[in-house]
């Protein structure tokens, strides 16, 4: 056993210097092939203390500006400036923006960095030009993951609805090429009028694929757009709604509980079979109801099969409160897979965890007792 350990940390080791060699050797290689531009930065600060002072960049700088940030060294010498000074950055989106058809032309690393300088202008004093979003939306046929990230948040950073729904199409083309938790941060995150924006996905949402349906759930969830009417022809639709975009709405009303999706949640309680996790979301989504019917139906999923299902039972009815007649109730339904989640709930309310072990103490002495001596017949 020992001889294993001191291997496997051998393993770790060896793969801790690669990872640092490794990071050395990728720093090295990018100062190599993309050194800053000393002359530049220079040129650079000169320039913006200039146009603080007259109120313009110098003739000569400004016919060579857009020349210079054709190069990617370059670009890069200027974002570097920018950063300790991005009060000057609006001076120079549109030099930037002016390079996009030479950019489009390089290589991969060099048209996702430009991407990520274009989503890091301000677009809320000074909208994107109608013409160079045209273009833009171009980076999105890129086979490089960066550049197609880092478009998305130029594209969400541009406020325009339109722009978006387009961005959109193309995401859902490629399905798993962009990671979902990016997609809905990136609509959260979006400065698109949320009034105008989610009428318009829920418009939209029949044509989408599951992939990007589910991540609009996520994101009608936690903007609180009410998309109730969606989501109850989305439950009610049967094999017709995909099954975990089916799930996505019940998760909705988890949240956003109505009147109707409470009858909807009942039914599904009351079925003597059917799928574990339509259960347990329907407990989950009833669980700030104060209705007697439903605490009945949850009182009954304390013995499911499904160890999802009776847990989330249990911590229901703890959540509404169970009298001690109640807990013996369940108690003496002799389930120890119900008793033990009863315990857990339980565990830090002295009074009623002392109740529950000697109530199991007492039921299992009564039983063994059963055991040894049996009635007669």
């Amino acid at each position: 056993m020992n001889i294993i350990i001191e291997i496997y940390l051998i393993v770790c080791v060896l793969l801790l210097l690669f990872d640092i060699t490794f990071l050395f050797l990728k720093n090295h290689r990018n100062r190599e092939f993309y050194p800053k531009n000393r002359d530049l930065e220079e040129e650079l600060r000169k320039e913006i203390r200039l146009r603080r002072q007259a109120g313009a960049f110098s003739q000569e700088f400004e016919a060579d500006l857009g020349a210079k940030l054709g190069k990617i060294r370059n670009l890069i010498t200027l974002m570097d400036v920018l950063d300790k000074d991005r009060g000057a950055a609006g001076w120079f989106r549109p030099a930037v923006f002016a390079q996009i058809a030479e950019y489009q032309k390089k290589n991969d690393y060099e048209q996702a960095y430009y991407a990520y300088v274009v989503s890091g202008f301000d677009y809320e004093s000074e909208p994107v030009p109608p013409e160079f979003a045209a273009k833009f939306l171009e980076f999105l046929d890129s086979k490089s993951l960066y550049t197609f990230a880092n478009a998305m948040d130029a594209l969400y950073q541009f406020g325009s609805t339109n722009l978006l729904l387009t961005a959109l199409d193309k995401v859902d083309e490629r399905q798993g090429f962009y990671h979902q938790k990016l997609l809905v941060d990136g609509l959260l995150s979006s400065r698109a009028s949320v009034q105008e924006l989610s009428p318009a996905l829920v418009k939209a949402f029949d044509q989408y694929t599951p992939f990007l349906q589910g991540c609009l759930l996520d994101y009608f969830r936690m903007t609180g757009y009410d998309a109730s009417a969606l989501c109850l022809r989305l439950i009610q639709g049967g094999d017709s709604t995909d099954l975990e975009i089916r799930y996505g709405a019940m998760r909705y009303f988890a949240k956003y509980p109505s009147a109707q999706s409470q009858a909807l949640f009942l039914d599904v309680l009351r079925r003597e079979e059917g799928p574990w996790m339509d259960q347990m979301l329907a407990i989950q989504a009833l669980e700030n109801s104060e209705d007697p019917a439903v605490k009945d139906e949850v009182m009954k999923k304390v013995t499911s099969s499904n160890w999802y299902v009776r847990t989330k039972a249990v911590a229901c009815l703890h959540r509404w409160g169970l009298s001690k007649s109640q807990i013996f109730d369940i108690l003496y339904l002799r389930d120890k897979y119900a008793d033990n989640a009863l315990l857990y709930q339980y565990r830090n309310e002295k009074e009623l965890s002392h109740y529950i072990i000697d109530t199991i103490q007492l039921l299992q002495r009564q039983d063994e007792s059963a055991d040894a001596e049996p009635l007669p017949v």
